[in-house]
């Protein structure tokens, strides 16, 4: 099964921009609670936050065969900007786009190592949108979404049901 933490962690580690300007990967479980863990951790200025959650769509071409779960994982890339400078906040932004565009090529080329696992990236289409400027005080960036398929061994087995 995908493991989108391990995954983007490893992929915030090990990519250069995100080293060399300091993006601290974290987790979190919605984002509900973007800004209070961004306050936790306010001794860094940069973010790759990964949600614990996903939405999932469990599909069968015909109902009954072949069953696939095809989940959407979300990412946040962020950095913090001097909130009264809209220079500041361009230029952080821009880096934010730069690294979101690193992180789809890095994608688009496990795409193939991961199909190998049985495990379809979906890159046709990466939606992604950015934050609004007051959406988090001091903060910009964006965030997209990875959908990955993987397939599902649905078995009915009769004993795990009663009778009554």
């Amino acid at each position: 099964m995908f493991d989108a933490i391990t995954y983007f962690t490893q992929m915030a580690e090990h990519n250069k921009l995100a080293k060399m300007e300091g993006f601290k990967p974290v987790v979190i479980s919605n984002t509900d609670n973007l800004e209070g863990l961004l306050e936790d951790y306010r001794d860094n200025e940069r973010f790759i936050a990964i949600s614990d959650t996903n939405t999932g769509n469990l599909a069968s071409p015909d109902g009954a065969y072949g069953f696939t779960k095809r989940r959407a994982f979300t990412v946040f890339i962020l950095a913090a900007y001097n909130y009264q400078d809209m220079d500041d906040r361009q230029q952080q932004l821009d880096l934010c786009r730069t690294l979101f565009l690193q992180f789809v090529s890095k994608i688009v080329a496990d795409k193939y190592s991961y199909a190998d696992k049985m495990m379809s990236f979906d890159t046709q289409a990466i939606p992604n949108q950015e934050l609004g400027r007051y959406y988090l005080s001091g903060m910009t960036g964006l965030f997209f979404t990875l959908y990955v398929s993987e397939p599902v061994d649905l078995i009915y087995d009769d004993e795990q049901w009663t009778s009554d």
